[in-house]
């Protein structure tokens, strides 16, 4: 049987991004023509890694930064994309379009301390979105075995990614980040869990994180 791989792209550069803003379904209004540029380069390196090794299916989530780097990478592909609601980042709640700073000064804590506080009224607590994130990886994962799939998102989706693979509790967020810089790729595969043993079963292998540069094999 074939590994299944798992190729976790981030959005470009958006708006919200550059003026500091909760980007959810209010703030966010699109990739600036930087982030155009970031998303197209984007789509060159997973054209080039595509024909070597063929991606099969494209996944995004809804929110329109996301929805337009996806798009220009289905463009290269020449692939359908999916919309899955459940990849979308952190629900914010009443922050969704205000500043951050404004946000974290009236929550009047240190987010990342308080993985079970949503920060603003209505939004979803840390712990409450990794179970959401990793709930919906694990079914695009199971509805794709042993095939290549591109899941096009937040710096959060890479993040609940490592912890859904890793296994780590949701509290671990005050110690430890994993950077997830625009239209920068992260890389999953599935190996042997012994090479000498080939029947012994697969355990998830990172093969390239926060990757900027062209995709190898």
């Amino acid at each position: 049987m074939n590994p299944t791989r798992l190729i976790l792209a981030r959005h470009g550069q958006a708006h919200c991004n550059v003026r500091g803003i909760i980007g959810g379904p209010r703030g966010c209004t699109g990739l600036t023509d930087h982030g155009r540029h970031q998303a197209r380069q984007l789509a060159d390196r997973l054209r080039a890694y595509h024909t070597q090794t063929p991606i099969t299916a494209v996944y995004t989530t809804p929110l329109p930064r996301v929805r337009e780097t996806a798009d220009i990478i289905a463009v290269h592909l020449v692939l359908p994309v999916t919309v899955e609601h459940n990849l979308r980042e952190p629900d914010y709640g009443d922050a969704d379009g205000k500043p951050w700073t404004d946000v974290v000064t009236a929550f009047g804590r240190i987010p990342a301390q308080h993985a079970d506080h949503p920060i603003a009224p209505g939004a979803e607590t840390w712990t409450t979105y990794l179970h959401r994130a990793a709930a919906i990886l694990r079914d695009i994962l199971a509805g794709h075995t042993g095939e290549t799939i591109l899941v096009v998102g937040h710096g959060e989706t890479v993040t609940a990614a490592a912890y859904f693979f890793l296994g780590l509790a949701a509290d671990l967020r005050a110690s430890v980040a994993f950077a997830v810089d625009y239209a920068s790729i992260t890389r999953w595969e599935q190996q042997p869990l012994a090479w000498t043993q080939p029947g012994a079963g697969w355990r998830w292998t990172l093969l390239t994180h926060n990757g900027t540069a062209h995709l190898s094999q």
